[in-house]
């Protein structure tokens, strides 16, 4: 009988001869070597400098960028493993060995040794995955804890992978440098081959700091990027002040370049944060993305990074917002159902036809850290008295309370850029 083949049966074809050439391909020899000049990673023997994003999207720009390598938080999804290899990257695959501050209890000896054996089959289920670079056994374990046995648990994992593994080194990582991880983590965790550093304002000082505290095997900025909520300056009610997309987008820049890749003797790479979008006390704080998809001047500054050369089509750039004539550095005390004017100074990057929206939120009251999953807002319906191309005028809501007002800007291709001030209606 004869059959017509659809579009959705070439789709079929092609994901079975996508996992079929998965299968067929080895697991690359990853390792670690030293001489006078430093530590070098080795992929296939050949010298391996990790030019990363943690990134579960937009893979196909990200290797257009310049980059090799995506690190990702857990094992709960095998097709980043995939996608990165379609793309020719790599993967530091997590391992989720869950932190204190969500309830894990390391003196429940069930309960470690139920996490150990499931993490250990996820071990012999990806230890083979061409795609494979580095293990990252755990992430921020040691945020807000109090119960050190957690380390032995990252030695026992680490001590697994050494038997059943020997093609790819072993990593746990940190949230910030301080002597007492360092400390615990040389006595308790000699399995661990590389250190990851998950690095915001603390970069600036973390090539200094990792030698000054003693750790004497190689690391990897595992995340960073500009400084985090947890390290900006609030306003009188505890808003945090977040600064425009174009001074984040120009302090990745300096930071990759001063910070990351100056440090040639002991740091392997990086993977920046976040290739993505996520809430944190913001929505637009930690994303090289808008939660619509569309990518802002962040990646251009990681294209320039990781290849040396802009993009040929620059994003817009917001760098500086100002509500009543005054930046967002300051605190903004405003009276209800009254007429203010928010500005932004706007670099065009020679984009000749730029849109603009301004939208206003709630402020997030969310306490949670490290990453922790945090709810978004439900936008607030802004009421426009005027508005020009970088300028509008609206009224304050007539409820007391804390709000921000976001201003969004994006050229013809979705190539976007945003900043916000946060208020206080009185």
């Amino acid at each position: 009988m004869e059959r017509t083949l659809t579009v959705r049966n070439v789709f079929l074809l092609c994901v079975a001869f996508a996992a079929c050439s998965i299968s067929l391909a080895q697991a690359s020899k990853v390792e670690l070597v030293s001489d006078d000049k430093g530590f070098t990673l080795l992929k296939d023997s050949e010298p391996y400098y990790i030019k990363g994003a943690g990134a579960k999207s937009h893979f196909g720009l990200l290797a257009n960028s310049g980059a090799n390598s995506i690190r990702v938080w857990s094992t709960n999804n095998e097709a980043y493993l995939d996608s990165a290899l379609a793309y020719n990257m790599t993967v530091a695959l997590g391992l989720y060995v869950r932190p204190e501050r969500s309830g894990m209890d390391y003196n429940n000896e069930y309960a470690v040794q139920s996490q150990i054996e499931q993490l250990k089959t996820e071990v012999l289920k990806y230890k083979d995955h061409p795609a494979l670079l580095v293990w990252g056994i755990g992430n921020e374990v040691d945020l807000q804890y109090s119960n050190f046995k957690v380390w032995e648990t990252i030695e026992v994992l680490a001590k697994f992978i050494k038997e059943v593994d020997t093609n790819h080194p072993t990593m746990t990582v940190i949230a910030g440098l301080d002597p007492s991880k360092i400390y615990m983590i040389k006595k308790h965790c000699p399995s661990v081959d590389i250190l990851g550093l998950n690095a915001y304002g603390s970069l600036e000082n973390a090539p200094l700091n990792i030698r000054k505290y003693n750790w004497d095997k190689p690391y990897i900025v595992s995340e960073w990027g500009v400084n985090g909520p947890f390290e900006a300056p609030r306003t009188a009610w505890q808003a945090k002040k977040e600064p425009p997309n174009g001074v984040k987008a120009n302090q990745r820049l300096r930071r990759y370049q001063q910070k990351i890749e100056s440090d040639s003797v002991m740091c392997l790479g990086s993977y920046c944060f976040l290739w993505g979008q996520k809430q944190e006390s913001t929505a637009t704080w930690h994303g090289i993305f808008l939660n619509n998809g569309y990518p802002t001047e962040a990646v251009d500054a990681m294209h320039y990074c990781w290849t040396g050369s802009w993009p040929e089509q620059r994003a817009p750039s917001i760098l500086d917002i100002k509500l009543e004539g005054t930046n967002w550095r300051k605190d903004h005390f405003l009276s209800p159902d009254r007429e203010v004017t928010l500005d932004i100074d706007v670099n065009t990057n020679n984009n000749s036809e730029i849109m603009v929206e301004f939208r206003l939120f709630p402020e997030s009251m969310s306490k949670k850290v490290g990453g922790d999953i945090q709810k978004s807002l439900e936008e607030i319906e802004l009421n426009i008295v005027r508005q020009s191309k970088y300028q509008v005028t609206f009224l304050t809501p007539k409820s007391k309370g804390a709000y921000r007002i976001f201003a969004y800007i994006k050229n013809k291709n979705n190539q976007s850029s945003v900043a916000n001030v946060p208020f206080l209606v009185e």
